[in-house]
This record gives C-alpha cells, sequence and structure tokens, in this order.
C-alpha cells in the first residue's frame, strides 16, 4: 500500500484494534482479536494487514513486542470518528427534516437575508480592527480545510455574529441571534448543502474583504450572495423530497 492511500474496510477496523489494545501486537494477537469481533482472518492474513499498515506509516514497531499506533495512525482513527458521528448526525437530521416544513425552512432564511445584508453593510463602515480580524479569521476557517473542524455550524454562527457585532447595531444583533438559535436547524442548513453537492466554502471570504474594504454596498452584496446560495439550495432540495414523497408532484 502506497503512503497515503485509502484504507480499507477490514485494515480500518485492524488499526481501530490496535489503537484499543492495552499492549503492541503483533500477526497472532490481531489474528485473534479480529475473530473474536466477528472478522475471522488467518495469522497470515494479520501479518499482511501489519504490512499494509506498516508501509502507510500508521503504525510503530516495538522492538519485537509488536506495532502500536504512530501519529498518523492515531490521526487516522480520530478522523474515522468523525465520519461516524457526521453519518449518525446525517441520520438524526434527516428525522429532523420531517419535522420541518419547507415554509418553515425558507421563513428563516429570508428573515436572515433581511437582517444580514444590514449588519454587513453596517460592519463596513463600523467595524474596528479587532472585528476584522475576528471576521478574518473565521472566515479562513469557513472557506479553508473544514475537514479538520469539529463543528462548522458554530464556526459559522462566529461568523455571522462578528459581523453583526462589528455593526454596533445591538438590536440587530439580538435579532440574529433569535433568529439562528437552533442549533439544530443550522445544522439542517448544512447538511442540505451537502446533499445538494454544493461547495459549503467560498462565500465568506468575499464578505470579509468587501467589510475591510470599508465597502457598505459590496458587502451587502457579498452576504446576499451567500444566502442565496443557501435558499437556492433548500428551495431544491425541498422539491425533490416532495417529489419523491408524492408521485403527483413530479
Amino acid at each position: 500500500m502506497r503512503n497515503g492511500s485509502k484504507l480499507s474496510e477490514r485494515t480500518s477496523k485492524a488499526l481501530r484494534i490496535i489503537g484499543q489494545a492495552p499492549e503492541p501486537m503483533g500477526a497472532g494477537s490481531l489474528a485473534r482479536s479480529m475473530t473474536e469481533r466477528g472478522d475471522p482472518v488467518s495469522m497470515a492474513t494479520a501479518g499482511r494487514i501489519l504490512g499494509e499498515l506498516d508501509g502507510g506509516g500508521y503504525l510503530e514497531k516495538r522492538s519485537n513486542r509488536g506495532r502500536v499506533l504512530s501519529a498518523k495512525g492515531r490521526e487516522h482513527l480520530e478522523r474515522l470518528e468523525a465520519l461516524g458521528k457526521g453519518e449518525t448526525l446525517a441520520r438524526a437530521l434527516l428525522e429532523e427534516l420531517k419535522t420541518h416544513s419547507p415554509g418553515d425552512l425558507l421563513d428563516i432564511l429570508v428573515a436572515r437575508r433581511a437582517i444580514e445584508r444590514e449588519t454587513a453593510r453596517l460592519a463596513a463602515l463600523k467595524a474596528s480592527t479587532e472585528d476584522l480580524e475576528q471576521i478574518r479569521a473565521f472566515a479562513e476557517i469557513l472557506d479553508g480545510d473544514r475537514s479538520q473542524v469539529p463543528s462548522i455550524s458554530v464556526i459559522d454562527r462566529l461568523f455571522h455574529e462578528a459581523i453583526a457585532k462589528a455593526g454596533k447595531n445591538k438590536v440587530l444583533l439580538a435579532t440574529l441571534k433569535l433568529v439562528r438559535q437552533d442549533v439544530h436547524t443550522q445544522q439542517i442548513f448544512t447538511f442540505i448543502r451537502q446533499q445538494e453537492g454544493s461547495r459549503l466554502g467560498g462565500d465568506h471570504m468575499p464578505i470579509y474583504l468587501a467589510i475591510a474594504g470599508r465597502d457598505p454596498g459590496d458587502a451587502e452584496k457579498a452576504m446576499l450572495r451567500h444566502i442565496d446560495n443557501i435558499v437556492r439550495d433548500v428551495e431544491h432540495y425541498c422539491r425533490g423530497a416532495n417529489s419523491q414523497a408524492d408521485p403527483a408532484l413530479r
């Protein structure tokens, strides 16, 4: 296996077992552990799995006692765990979607659109240097590598609230917090956009740049583009869901 290639399900399972083991593992102990967990393998197969993990840099040898996870192996397991949590969350959000009508979701976005076009405009006029640094930091995370971020919905909320704070209008800030207070709804928007295949990053740095450039008109337009992209995906997703639920709507 070449360094950095994708691990098979069985190899990933073996990596988990090694990571959970109290002592270094060799081919014999790995074969026994995998068999006990319902995946019977011979010692020779376990040896090949260890060789693959060794070749990928996921393990470290402990003299003749066996192998333990390397830093890369631990990092890979953490990503697998995060992925598993994401799949669980996705299933939960699908259930949550059933309790929200398309109108409910779109009403929230219409309210956000009205509020946040103004918060962006005010931020371009009133943001301090400290405000701009904070907005930029959140924008870089949101438009960068999201795989390393535990909760994108939290960072997204902080980004939009930082813009509202920068506008120095307490009523708008309080109203925005009220509209965005349902964390599950914000996660639903993210989930829908993922299902629609949309690129989630890319909208936030243009908003920051317009605010930092002290251009209230561009800041307003950049924010509207961002929210309109969400509206488009929600509308399309809901139309598809309704059509599947009722053939007469196709």
